[in-house]
């Protein structure tokens, strides 16, 4: 059963192509991001990391937070993550670029620490639901615990992961962070079974891509 998670964006009816209001709206609050100082983490990033994709993607990626080299060059998953989730959709036919991909907050937290609750509010009340109203995606994809706890106020990944969730409108999968990989062999074979749905269903319903 589902504990209410702080409101976000409904699912919109119908699925379009994006109007050019719209990818003007995803720019702009892109730039706002880019300038945002109305958390602490601004004080200690180099450069935010708005997230990058298709303005009509339909499925969306969200992880936790931006880590070094995302800091360093403004673009999410770029890192090792960005390498395993490239890994993972080999054969499909789809590509990171069909997607939408960002975190819940997006700032680099110092020494890669968790998002504290005053920046997950500010940052998820200013700039992801929004983000994610504008994009309007068929599938959401929740890489760890911050992203499962924020958008489906679950208390962990276990509690989720492993099938597909309705939840106020929209179609959730959740999985670990692809990092917790590195110091958790165990979960391993979680992950690649989570991303295995995820294939399953991009390859069934072609409305998908």
């Amino acid at each position: 059963m589902l504990r209410r998670a702080p409101s976000h964006p409904p699912c919109r009816a119908s699925r379009k192509s994006p109007a050019t209001l719209e990818v003007k709206r995803l720019e702009d609050l892109a730039r706002r991001i880019r300038i945002c100082i109305k958390c602490p983490l601004h004080e200690s990033r180099t450069q935010a990391v708005p997230g990058e994709g298709r303005a009509d993607a339909e499925v969306m990626i969200i992880g936790e937070a931006p880590g070094k080299q995302e800091d360093q060059t403004g673009r999410p998953f770029v890192g090792s993550s960005g390498k395993y989730l490239d890994h993972v959709l080999e054969g499909t036919g789809i590509q990171r670029a069909d997607f939408f991909i960002t975190n819940t907050v997006k700032c680099r937290p110092p020494a890669n620490r968790t998002p504290r609750t005053d920046e997950l509010d500010t940052c998820t009340a200013l700039y992801l639901f929004e983000q994610i109203r504008l994009i309007n995606p068929k599938i959401i994809l929740l890489l760890g615990g911050v992203a499962v706890k924020r958008l489906l106020g679950l208390k962990s990944v276990e509690q989720a992961r492993g099938r597909f969730i309705e939840h106020e409108g929209r179609k959730y999968l959740a999985t670990y962070h692809p990092a917790v990989r590195f110091y958790r062999e165990d979960l391993t074979q979680k992950i690649k079974q989570d991303f295995e749905l995820l294939k399953q269903e991009l390859r069934k319903d072609p409305r998908i891509t």
